[in-house]
Order: C-alpha cells, then sequence, then structure tokens
C-alpha cells in the first residue's frame, strides 16, 4: 500500500511537467528506480537556540553548518516519500564520531543528569516538527512527544549482568507514520526543523538530534522537476 501511494505522490508532483498528460506522467512514474530509501539529516544540539534546522541534501547547511559522516543525505537528482519517520538522539566522542548508540530519550548512562532531563523534557515532551518546501510550510506542528520511548529495559550502569542495554528495535521505536506522506525532492528547497519552546537548560558536548525518514526513493527522478 505504501508503495502505491508513493507512486501516486510522484505522479502528482510531476503531472504539471507533463502538461496533464496522465499517460506520459504514468509511464514516467513507472520507468523510475524505486526502491526502499531512507535518508539521514543531523544535527548539533546547543543551549543557545530554540530551533535546529537539518540539511536535506548536501548543498545545504544544518544549523552546524557540518556534513557529519554518518549523515545519508539526499542526492540533487532524487526525490523521497517518506511514509515514515523518526527522530533520535546520540553523544558521539566527536564530529567525526561514527561510533555511537542511537537513543529514544535521554539515557542516563550516555548522558548527565542535567542534560537527559532536557532531552526528555524540553525536547521529547514540549518541541515541534516544522517543515518548510520552497517557503511554503507543509507541516506547521507536529509534536515530538511522539518520538518519546523509554523501552521496558533502560541501561542504568555500566554494561553487565545487572545493568543490560535498553531494549529497542531499530525498525520501530522512535517512529512515527506520515499521512499523508512527505515529499522531498532534491531539486527544491526542503527545510526540516525543530522548534523548542526554550532553549535546553544543559546540553552534553558533541550531543545530536538525528532524522531517519524512510520510504520509496525514485533515483534520478528530477530532471524534468
Amino acid at each position: 500500500m505504501s508503495f502505491n501511494e508513493a507512486k501516486q505522490r510522484y505522479y502528482e508532483a510531476w503531472i504539471g511537467s507533463f502538461g496533464g498528460d496522465s499517460t506520459a506522467c504514468w509511464a514516467y512514474v513507472n520507468n523510475r528506480k524505486l526502491s526502499q530509501g531512507t535518508i539521514r539529516l543531523e544535527v548539533e544540539l546547543n543551549t543557545a537556540n530554540n530551533s535546529f534546522v537539518f540539511g536535506v541534501t548536501q548543498q545545504q547547511n544544518n544549523s552546524t553548518n557540518f556534513v557529519f559522516p554518518t549523515e545519508h543525505r539526499l542526492e540533487l537528482q532524487d526525490s523521497l516519500v517518506i511514509s515514515e519517520y523518526g527522530f533520535f538522539v546520540a553523544k558521539p566522542a566527536s564530529r567525526t564520531d561514527v561510533n555511537f548508540k542511537l537513543r529514544t530519550y535521554g539515557n542516563i548512562v550516555d548522558f548527565t543528569a542535567g542534560a537527559a532531563a532536557a532531552i526528555d523534557g524540553t525536547l521529547y515532551s514540549n518541541s515541534s516538527l516544522k517543515v518548510t518546501v520552497n517557503n511554503d510550510v507543509v507541516v506547521p506542528y507536529r509534536d515530538m512527544f511522539s518520538h518519546l520511548y523509554r523501552p521496558q529495559t533502560q541501561q542504568t550502569a555500566a554494561l553487565g549482568a545487572g545493568s543490560p542495554d535498553d531494549q529497542i528495535v531499530g525498525a520501530e521505536d522512535g517512529a512515527i507514520t506520515a499521512e499523508p506522506n512527505l515529499l522531498f525532492i532534491g531539486s527544491k528547497s526542503t527545510i526540516p526543523e525543530v522548534i523548542l519552546p526554550g532553549v535546553l537548560a544543559t546540553v552534553d558536548e558533541f550531543t545530536r538530534l538525528i532524522f531517519l525518514g524512510r520510504g520509496v526513493l525514485a533515483q534520478n527522478s528530477t530532471v524534468i522537476n
């Protein structure tokens, strides 16, 4: 069903480029290389700002003005219909660290107590997502609380018999559906932004907010769009 919905979204996005010729537009949609795809966008949190912008393509800046090595941004010539997405937090050792875990709440071992409380409170419980495409606000407000997931099994100390790692299902936990689907087109100016009600009281160094968007990818699809 999500595959068919994605094809419909692509048709609706491109029909204008074919002068209303439905047959030609569907032929174009069906001739694209469509596959499951994911984009991963990241931004570093701080205590100075109450909004954080993600860079969707390599040509766009995020609030950190840095492309992290673990990001996977959308290519300019590609499009992605996002059917589900999630927000995660992490505490890498540096901006170039590639060995860290994604968390769906303020894990008290990864983060200091104050930073964990700010993540659970200000970030996850009281903030929102806004998405703007070519200066048109397509998602004015969607709550971040939907992404807060505190697992039944939580790490409370160094890993060991009395302190197992967090219970998590990577394909499910922290992710929510996007209906109607979000369409990210590489050639357009798409700006996902997380807006906080105020600045974070405390942030551990190098803490990141990570967006994972999953759906149907159309490669080499923006030539005529």
